[in-house]
């Protein structure tokens, strides 16, 4: 096993034990894709970036026979609650979520991420990956790349590189960016 992954209100997420990606696949190929992961066993959690991708999702793992719901921020507080219900007590195999959505989501159980939609920013990332691979369990998160995508996704799924050390000076020497002392006029 690796490191449990963890997300949530001040806690430190850490990465997934198993992290895939999918490259550049088209947006039909994309869906296929995400209909085949989420067949498999044990509770999913897939991320799609807009309301109405993730409710399309929701709908097209439904028609596959994977049952299904999707969360995301224009649904009321209810009918959150109410989607979440049926997702952790398994009647529910599949949550298709929103970034924001996918915030009140506290499941040990979740054996898969699919991010349908790759994230914008390690951050991100990060925070869905948490959602796997809690309490010590395994964890895998699964992305889906499309084809052209401004920044590749590698980049965005590996930790920035730590801040560059500040240049040392000499106690008393001037800081680089302040003027030149003025200097007294010359003696005639």
């Amino acid at each position: 096993g690796g490191p449990a992954a963890v997300g949530g209100e001040g806690e430190r997420p850490t990465r997934p034990t198993s992290d895939l990606l999918v490259p550049r696949l088209d947006p039909r190929d994309q869906r296929q894709v995400a209909i085949e992961l989420a067949s498999g066993p044990g509770k999913k959690l897939v991320f799609a970036r807009t309301r109405a991708f993730a409710e399309q999702l929701a709908d097209l793992l439904d028609d596959a026979g994977i049952r299904a719901e999707s969360i995301h921020g224009d649904l009321n507080q209810s009918r959150r609650t109410r989607a979440l219900e049926k997702f952790t007590s398994g009647r529910v195999d599949v949550m298709v979520a929103t970034d924001v959505a996918a915030r009140g989501i506290h499941v040990d159980d979740i054996a898969l991420v699919i991010q349908a939609d790759a994230p914008d920013e390690y951050k991100a990332y990060l925070h869905r990956s948490g959602r796997t691979g809690r309490a010590g369990q395994e964890g895998t998160v699964v992305t889906l790349v499309p084809p052209r995508r401004p920044r590749p996704t590698e980049d965005l799924l590996a930790p920035p590189p730590p801040p560059a050390p500040r240049p040392s000076r000499a106690p008393g020497a001037p800081s680089p960016a302040a003027p030149p002392a003025p200097q007294p006029p010359p003696a005639s």
